[in-house]
């Protein structure tokens, strides 16, 4: 018995690997311990045994599966004992580490990007493995093509066709030829799932991952594994695929290779019941590092589609969420360019007949490829609007801020200029009244010296709470210079902006400013100035703010803590 056969053994028996532990998935099956352990023996005994027993055991395994469940591949029970199979596999070429990349593991990279026409980067590989047949060039290039053929009808569920050419192609191909050989094989596993050969289709997967194993290592046995992997059909036991799928990356992650990308891809693609977007944002990261030919052009788009739809919708990056799309729109084109050349192949491989009744399933291609299409023009539109939303949202509040003093909360004098003139207009076309009151707090600059800027700051908040307080939604409270303020009452003639200002002066003379232990008494001056003509025509805005301001001057210089009404010396023809 070989060395790694003794070692595997003996952690079969004694799981004590972190890893195995970690993602175990016997805590998400019905299947009872005792039968789970025999399952686990015979899997372990299968893959050490000769040639001479390896087919009894087999039937053992196989009859062990088949017989506890209705004999119809998307039964639950099926997906359980899978499962099992896939982690006792794992159990063993999860230890085993290749030491080169065989010319075979490139073989199984292609398959993703078939077919592979002269035109394809691909070709110089598969034209080498022709000339290495040196007479039969030609017919290897030929069955080659067929045998794409078949793979492809497969992968498009054309199993109907695919059974037919699986018949006429398979007697013509042995396992010494080995890229033809693992073609016909899966295949043949896909129509066998089909037609609901469930013994036919174990014993396929089993014997297909042994013998590659045993002929050229454990990347490409675990790569088949990962293939049989994506294609069972887990619905409810997507759980057992996502925790397979985790333990394959735990070991697999350093690697960079084909595996890995088809591991994290499969777990990007898990429904959002298995994997947070969160998650998948960060498969898609370590995805689109990894070398382009390992992933599909599909499968690049698919990527960059939803890192755009993340950036946007949840992390509200428009800047990145652009660009994903950019290169989202650049493969889905790929996509496009790629299905036109599947249906051109096709076309010259087929005759008539078999190309009509392979159309419906290509058609469905084309449908699935389409709605992405469409669904990518309507996710890029979404993204747009609801940027544009919030763009201009956080406009609104720029501007809001751009024209609200930051100390006291109120307008500031840039909010006169760009708003102010428009209600004054208004209220002129209606004949409402305006009155301006300019207000400064007398010897404000002593309470700066005295006791700090601190305090000031604290004051001219402390005013700016009273003013809003004390005047009605519709008049304009706007700090106007440091320690002024100005008013802007509508509908309000003279005699009443007088009262409202009178009262305004005596409770802030009453009013005491505590700040911290200091208390302190401070007076205001007011000047107003009103509209008081019966006039239609706009009010000059700035020299009504002037007369006012002179008012105020006038009350500061009669002695502060007054108000002051400004008197023009003549009537103007126009307002203020």
């Amino acid at each position: 018995m070989k060395p790694s056969s003794v070692l595997f053994l003996l952690k079969m028996m004694n799981p004590i690997n972190s890893h195995s532990n970690l993602y175990d998935i016997s805590l998400f099956t019905s299947i009872e311990q005792e039968m789970r352990s025999t399952l686990k023996k015979l899997i372990g005994d299968f893959i050490i045994a000769d040639d001479s027993t390896r087919s009894e055991i087999e039937e053992q395994v196989i009859e062990i599966v088949v017989s506890a469940y209705s004999e119809n591949c998307e039964n639950p029970l099926y997906c359980e004992y899978v499962g099992l199979i896939i982690q006792y596999l794992l159990d063993y070429f999860l230890q085993i580490r290749t030491t080169h990349e065989s010319e075979f593991y490139h073989f199984l990279n292609f398959l993703s990007h078939f077919p592979i026409t002269q035109d394809s980067p691909y070709y110089s590989y598969i034209a080498k493995s022709a000339k290495e047949k040196q007479e039969k060039e030609q017919e290897y290039i030929e069955l080659f093509n067929q045998l794409q053929l078949l793979y492809i009808l497969t992968e498009n569920g054309d199993y109907a066709n695919a059974a037919e050419f699986l018949r006429i192609l398979e007697p013509k191909v042995d396992i010494n030829n080995l890229g033809l050989w693992i073609l016909i094989q899966l295949s043949k596993a896909g129509v066998l799932r089909y037609q609901n050969q469930h013994r036919e289709l174990l014993r396929t997967h089993l014997d297909l991952i042994i013998e590659i194993y045993n002929r050229d290592g454990s990347d490409c046995a675990i790569n088949l594994i990962i293939r049989w992997l994506i294609s069972i059909p887990w619905h409810k036991q997507g759980i057992i695929k996502k925790y397979l799928l985790l333990r394959m990356y735990d070991y697999l992650e350093e690697q960079k290779s084909l595996n890995s990308a088809m591991v994290l891809y499969e777990l990007f693609t898990l429904e959002d019941r298995f994997v947070s977007s969160a998650e998948k944002i960060e498969y898609q990261r370590v995805l689109i590092k990894y070398p382009a030919s390992v992933l599909n052009v599909q499968q690049l788009h698919s990527l960059y589609f939803f890192a755009g739809y993340y950036n946007c919708g949840v992390l509200s990056n428009f800047k990145d969420s652009i660009q994903n799309y950019q290169y989202s729109n650049y493969f889905l084109h790929k996509s496009w360019d790629s299905l036109l050349s599947l249906s051109h192949f096709m076309r010259d491989c087929l005759d008539p007949e078999h190309y009509y009744s392979a159309m419906p399933f290509l058609e469905s291609r084309i449908r699935e490829l389409s709605n992405q299409a469409s669904l990518q023009n309507n996710a890029y539109v979404e993204s747009l609007q609801a940027n544009f939303y919030k763009i201009e949202e956080l406009y609104e509040k720029v501007g809001e801020l751009s024209l609200t003093d930051s100390l006291t909360g109120l307008r500031n004098r840039r909010y006169l200029e760009g708003n102010i003139f428009q209600m004054i207009v208004l209220a002129a076309r209606h004949n409402v009244p305006v009155c301006f009151s300019m207000i400064d707090i007398d010897f404000f600059k002593l309470i700066n010296d005295n006791y700090g800027h601190l305090v000031g700051d604290y004051v001219l908040k402390e005013i700016a709470a009273i003013l809003s307080a004390e005047f009605r939604k519709s008049d304009v409270i706007v700090r106007y210079g440091g320690d002024e303020f100005l008013i802007i009452l509508f509908d309000s003639d003279p005699n009443l902006s007088y009262s409202m200002m009178e009262e305004l002066r005596n409770k802030i003379e009453v009013h005491t400013f505590e700040y911290q232990n200091l208390k302190i008494n401070i007076t205001i001056s007011i000047g107003i100035a009103c509209d008081f003509h019966k006039s239609n025509k706009p009010t000059n805005l700035s020299k009504c703010i002037s007369f006012a301001d002179q008012a105020c001057y006038a009350a500061k210089t009669n002695g502060r803590n007054r108000v002051e009404i400004y008197k023009s010396e003549k009537q103007p023809e126009n307002n203020c």
